[in-house]
């Protein structure tokens, strides 16, 4: 039975009524506040919906997920809702399937954002007083001064993350209890174009849920693959989607960066369906159990079925060197992995992965040979990315096409340590007087 408004309501002024030296131990341990016994992830990808319901469980083990369900994503395009009625029914179905699997019903999700539209950028503050103990405040003054040089334009604010701060000229990963008299902050700003996000959020409201939270997928992919371990040296993802290929990097136990571009696994299936003369469904069915994206010996004599449309539009039998099919996969891969290096690379960021960490997720990451060939892109080490401590996933739903699910439940557990709530006022402040004065108030006293 799902909670009334009212009672929705008393549980978000219980939670707000928590010390804030509750809040801030809770968040900097990356240990889980008080909250809901069970949490619900929702993401909504190009080519499915998957909804994880899991359970936080005792202590701080492996996170249990108890119920699972997926739909294909009709009403759905890149991450952007273009058909809303077919997109809620989709979201609504996947939700019942893993409430009936789990046995409990949720009233809240934590929900994806993907797509090529997602992206970041790199916000500078400073800010100076009196030499004094650094708290609170002077945290959330020079956070509103980088906020304040972001300029929206129609976007809305994912993420607002610390990347590191400086006390005096000395870079540290969290100020408070110091001394100083300058202090200085990089905050990494995620965002997403406003329509998009509106119509998430109106798709869910229509399924008769609300949003408890928001995630870019990336970044979500990076959280329920990475180790603790990459995440503090360091670690390249790459969320291999349907549509669209981004990308999330870590530093130093931070979010830096999140990127993409617009090509994704569909674009390998319709190369294939071009080139062979067949259907959609039959290029699907090739690239899973004959593509490749390196070559084998003896490709050539290698004969693989591969149906082609006869003159009366119907398949009809026929075969090709397996050759022409990896000649048809491996250009459209290494193009997809090139574009996104030399992203990296213009902005100067491929220099922050200085152990060269590539983590590969994503449905598309699955296709043979797509490790070897992003090992010689990006000149590191590679390896595919499951979901990591998690108990309760079936082998059908444990692979790396299911990392952004993951991810989104343990950010729903663990809340990292996140300004989005906040920066949108520090961003967009009003312009009435009373208003402005009030919020000098708040940053100041």
């Amino acid at each position: 039975m799902r909670q009334s408004p009212l009672k929705r309501l008393d549980t978000h002024r219980n939670e707000t009524n928590m010390s804030s030296l509750t809040k801030r131990a809770a968040v900097e341990s990356r240990t889980p506040a008080p909250r809901a016994a069970m949490l619900a992830a929702l993401d909504i990808g190009a080519s499915k919906i998957t909804c994880f319901i899991g359970s936080t469980g005792q202590g701080t083990g492996p996170l249990r997920v108890a119920g699972v369900g997926t739909q294909p994503a009709r009403g759905v395009r890149n991450g952007a809702i273009v058909d809303l009625e077919a997109a809620t029914k989709a979201v609504r179905a996947a939700i019942a399937q893993a409430e009936r699997m789990s046995g409990v019903t949720v009233s809240e999700v934590v929900v994806s954002v993907s797509g090529f539209g997602v992206r970041a950028e790199q916000a500078h503050g400073e800010i100076t007083f009196a030499n004094a103990e650094i708290g609170p405040k002077e945290r959330r003054r020079v956070v509103g001064s980088a906020l304040a040089q972001v300029r929206l334009d129609g976007r809305s604010i994912l993420h607002a993350t610390p990347s590191f701060f400086v006390v005096d000229g000395q870079k540290v990963r969290d100020p408070r209890g110091m001394l100083g008299r300058r202090l200085g902050v990089a905050v990494t700003v995620v965002t997403a174009p406003t329509p998009q996000w509106r119509n998430i959020v109106l798709c869910v409201e229509r399924a008769t849920y609300t949003i408890s939270g928001s995630v870019a997928a990336p970044y979500a992919a990076a959280l329920g693959a990475l180790a603790e371990d990459d995440l503090e040296l360091g670690a390249l993802v790459v969320d291999m989607g349907a549509r669209s290929t981004t990308a999330a990097l870590f530093h130093a136990g931070a979010l830096i960066h999140v990127d993409a571009v617009p090509i994704g696994s569909d674009h390998v299936t319709h190369d294939i369906a071009h080139c062979l003369g067949t259907t959609a469904a039959a290029a699907e069915r090739l690239k899973i159990v004959h593509g490749s994206a390196i070559a084998s010996l003896n490709e050539d004599n290698l004969m693989i079925d591969a149906p082609r449309m006869g003159e009366d539009g119907q398949l009809i039998s026929d075969q090709a060197p397996r050759s022409i099919l990896t000649g048809v996969v491996r250009p459209r891969v290494e193009e997809t992995l090139e574009l996104l290096r030399d992203r990296l690379r213009a902005g100067g960021l491929d220099k922050l992965n200085a152990g060269r960490r590539i983590v590969l997720t994503g449905g598309g990451s699955q296709l043979n040979g797509v490790r070897e060939l992003a090992a010689r892109v990006f000149e590191g080490h590679v390896r595919i990315g499951r979901p990591q401590r998690f108990t309760g996933l079936g082998d059908a739903v444990a692979g790396p096409g299911y990392s952004v699910a993951a991810g989104l439940l343990r950010w729903g557990v663990e809340r990292p340590t996140d300004m989005a709530s906040s920066a949108s006022q520090m961003v967009e402040p009003s312009s009435h007087p009373v208003a402005r004065a009030v919020q000098w108030l708040k940053d100041n006293f």
